[in-house]
């Protein structure tokens, strides 16, 4: 394939890098085991190490960069390698993607179907929404709103749908991590089975934490392996590439990738920037406003389908920290509660049960604090106790427990969302944060039951 004018690929030259060429800083704050191997040689022996050990394989693939090179790894390595048996291809499809993502993903699987057994969902699955006070979710390819639907059901005969699927596990309205785990189980027909996921560490050092975590269980001591079900691992094959090595891959290989890529790269978005993701989710909010310009017959069904978005796409990245600013007469805790009385009220329980529970966390246990933070606390005049350290990673944090949340932490030289305050919650609100990642939670399984009802309720809005 010869590289497009303009495009990304031309930007890099044909060598990757090893496994540890990072600076010193680096290496420090990842404390990680470094060997000569360049990260593509080490993605074939971890390939090679799957083939070996399941007998099932499938790969999550979503258009992305990362998911499109590591489904060219693998079937690079299977011609090479005369694997002949197919592997799984799963990708949900959200209703809501770029046409230049579409284009792409079709084209590769339409170019291998001799060995793929693809698995292109479009099912009515609940997806977290960050853009709307009504909708903590929304629901894609829903039968209620087939016809606000953003574009037609696509009509290829790999096509997964309400009509049509043959996964007994399924019902309409299953939250994403739900059908993600059952369908992991389904596929593996009881037999040991790998779930490639494109995810690299060096966009995240969360990524990071979780897949060098040595408590979870992995195959074989292979830490880029991780037991999600009984039956299924989660495999990271290329978890330390960096973004470079993904566009070197695709220059060096000439591997089909997303055009999309090619358009923000002409936009001037920098690469390590650059996201594919559902529109509505919080890592995608930063590059909303994008659908306007690529994609404008999409952008306006994306408005009519989800209330919010050209909002969030137009002063998305003006909310941050530092630009909420208090209405006068109002503390951060009085802006707090006259928050939560003006939402509708399932919205406003939501948050309230989140709140008590960070408050119960705080109140009773605490969290981990470097001393610097500690110190700063004590000079803000900020009353909390230590409790023991962490028990996690080298266990040296403090914990600090607090009973009273200060009303803001703007003194903080950390962010100030990683300690309880009440602009923190004020913040998490009007973030449109119905699961309160912003502040270190995740959705428990009857939050995310009510999260549905309260979808339902508020669609026709």
């Amino acid at each position: 394939m010869t590289p497009r004018i303009g495009s990304l690929v031309t930007a890099f030259g044909n060598n990757f890098s090893r496994r540890g060429s990072m600076n010193d800083d680096d290496r420090k704050r990842l404390k990680r085991n470094y060997k000569t191997l360049n990260v593509y040689d080490a993605a074939q022996e971890r390939i090679k190490f799957i083939f070996d050990n399941f007998p099932r394989i499938y790969v999550s693939f979503s258009g992305g960069k990362d998911s499109g090179v590591m489904l060219n790894l693998m079937l690079d390595y299977m011609r090479a390698n005369g694997i002949t048996k197919k592997i799984g291809l799963m990708t949900l499809d959200n209703e809501a993607n770029y046409e230049f993502s579409y284009k792409f993903m079709h084209s590769i699987i339409r170019k291998n179907l001799d060995l793929l057994d693809v698995y292109w969902c479009c099912l009515p699955i609940t997806l977290p929404c960050t853009v709307s006070h009504y909708a903590v979710d929304w629901q894609c390819w829903g039968e209620a709103d087939k016809e606000r639907w953003i574009r037609p059901m696509p009509d290829d005969p790999y096509i997964v749908n309400l009509k049509n699927h043959k996964m007994p596990f399924f019902r309409e309205n299953m939250n994403y991590d739900e059908f993600w785990n059952e369908f992991g189980d389904w596929y593996s027909q009881g037999e040991r089975c790998a779930c490639l996921i494109g995810i690299r560490t060096a966009e995240s050092l969360n990524r990071f934490r979780a897949i060098m975590n040595d408590r979870k269980e992995s195959l074989g001591g292979m830490r880029w392996t991780k037991k999600n079900t009984d039956h299924v691992y989660n495999c990271y094959p290329i978890y330390d590439w960096r973004t470079e090595d993904i566009w070197t891959a695709n220059a060096k290989f000439e591997w089909e990738y997303n055009g999309l890529y090619d358009i923000f790269y002409k936009a001037g978005v920098p690469v390590h920037k650059m996201r594919v993701a559902s529109p509505f989710m919080s890592e995608s909010k930063s590059s909303l406003g994008m659908y306007r310009v690529i994609d404008p017959t999409i952008w306006a069904k994306l408005c009519a389908r989800v209330q919010g978005a050209n909002f969030i796409a137009t002063y998305g990245k003006q909310l941050n920290y530092k630009s909420f600013k208090l209405p006068p007469n109002h503390t951060w805790k009085s802006f707090v509660k006259f928050l939560l009385a003006t939402l509708p009220k399932e919205v406003s329980e939501n948050f309230k049960q989140r709140f008590i529970q960070s408050f119960r966390v705080w109140g009773r246990v605490g969290r981990g604090l470097p001393d610097e933070t500690i110190d700063e606390l004590t000079q803000a005049g900020v009353k909390f106790r230590i409790n023991g350290t962490t028990a996690h990673g080298n266990k040296t944090l403090r914990r600090v427990r607090i009973a009273k949340f200060p009303d803001h932490l703007d003194m903080l030289s950390v962010h100030a969302s990683q300690v309880a305050s009440w602009k923190r919650f004020a913040i998490t609100i009007l973030k449109n944060d119905h699961v309160c990642k912003y502040m270190g939670l995740s959705p428990t399984k009857e939050q995310m039951e009510r999260q549905r009802q309260i979808t339902a309720k508020y669609r026709k809005l």
